[in-house]
This record gives structure tokens, sequence and C-alpha cells, in this order.
């Protein structure tokens, strides 16, 4: 990727934190063309013209980065190890001016990591989901009520939500509601009913679904309900709406 000068969107957790503020600073100083942004204020206008994207903090502000991906490469730097999650980050802080110094002198490599793309009454979100989508009844204390459509099986359950999960985040909320980890670079996303509520209603025939790339699942609400993505960005769901979900042609681009 050899340029003159490289373009960088600089994603940071916090905007008051000094430490992480400080970093995003010093990527200036290694003579890149630099655009900052906070986590929680990010837009896709922001991705303009960058080669790439480069997320300081932990899980949360990869994935944050990552929403709005889909032709730039994300290199994800753990800004506090030891102190916050990074799962998701392939190097540490301290490792950042070696590596900046290496994609000057010959490039980057990336490896894919598979994501999910849902849609609402046929529109496409705009975001993509990196880890899961969760689909429950927009107050978490009460039941969830929809219908599942799945190949040839359609039916109505009742549960505390339904749980899509890509590889990458199998091991993380997904494993703990029961579902099966499986790669990150798998080309299909798992589902996984969450606390369902048999009652009088018997047993659900859908309980665990692998919706396979070219495949699709629909949840159709039964009540007004939340949809969340990476458990960072939200939409409301009405009763009625048709949500259709399935594995991306879009996945990440991670800088490794």
């Amino acid at each position: 990727m050899r340029k003159d000068k490289i373009k960088v969107l600089v994603v940071c957790r916090d905007a008051h934190d000094t430490h992480e503020g400080s970093a995003c600073r010093d990527v200036k100083k290694e003579g890149f063309e630099v655009i900052h942004a906070w986590k929680n204020s990010l837009k896709k206008e922001d991705l303009k013209e960058v080669d790439f994207v480069i997320s300081i903090g932990g899980d949360g502000t990869a994935l944050s980065a990552s929403h709005y991906l889909t032709d730039k490469p994300l290199l994800a730097v753990n800004s506090a190890p030891g102190k916050i999650e990074g799962a998701l980050t392939t190097l540490n802080i301290d490792e950042l001016k070696e590596k900046l110094d290496e994609i000057k002198e010959i490039g980057y490599k990336t490896e894919k990591l598979e994501r999910i793309e849902v849609y609402v009454n046929e529109k496409k979100i705009d975001f993509l989901a990196l880890n899961e989508v969760f689909i429950a009844n927009e107050k978490a204390y009460l039941i969830s009520k929809y219908k599942i459509k799945y190949k040839s099986v359609e039916e109505e359950q009742r549960s505390s939500g339904v749980i899509f999960a890509t590889g990458t985040g199998s091991t993380a909320w997904f494993k703990s509601a029961g579902g099966e980890s499986f790669g990150s670079q798998e080309k299909f996303i798992k589902m996984t009913v969450r606390e369902p509520y048999l009652g009088k209603l018997g047993k659900f025939r859908l309980m665990n679904a692998k919706i396979n790339e070219g495949e699709e699942i629909e949840i159709i609400p039964k009540i007004n309900s939340v949809l969340a993505i990476d458990s960072i960005r939200e939409t409301k769901l009405k009763e009625g709406d048709r949500v259709k979900i399935k594995i991306s042609d879009n996945p990440l681009k991670r800088i490794v």
C-alpha cells in the first residue's frame, strides 16, 4: 500500500480518556493523515476516502468501528491490556508504533471475519453485525412473542429472545446462552432460542438452526420488540414487522 500520505480514521472509546486520546493523536505523528471519531458518535460519512480504520479501546470500540465498514480494513488495538476485553483486537497499544511503521514500509495483511446483515420490511439496516443479532421484547423482563420461519418450518414461539451469531460472536454471549461455538471464517451463522417458554405450546421445532450462505431466516414480532446489533446499536420493531437475517456478502477485513 505504499503511498506518500496514508489517510486513516482513528476511532477511540472515550474523548475524555487522556490515554486513548493521546494515542489517537500519536498516529498523526507517525506521518499518517488522520481523521478522529469517538466510539459513540461515529458516522458512515467519516469513512469517506480513508485507506483503513484504527480502533483504540477494547472490543466495544472495535465493534463500533466495524459496523459501517464494507471495503475498508480495520486495525483493532487494545488500549488497556489486562483491564478491558480485547478478544477482537490484534495488538496492544505499546505495539502500535511498530505496526504503523510496518504498514508504511510494506503494507498489511488481512483476515476475513464473517458478518450478519439484517433487513426490516425488505429494507437493509445500514450496519453489519460482527458478533451477534438479538431480537426480544423491548422490556427485557417480559416474555418475547414472535413467529419464526426457516426453510419449511414456521411456528410461533415464546422465549426471552433469539440470538443469531457469527463464528466470531459464537464464543461469547451466544455460547453462554447454550449455543455451540464455531470458526470465525465459517460461511454460516447459527441461531439459538434463549430460555424458551414451552408451557401448553409443547415442544418447539426451531430451537437451534444453522443458516448457510444463500439462506435466510425470518422473525415476525407479535409485540413491540427491539433488535440489537452487537449489543450496541438498536432498532425498534413493531408488531408485524418482517425481519430477515442472513450472512453478509461483506466480511470484515481485519488487519493482522
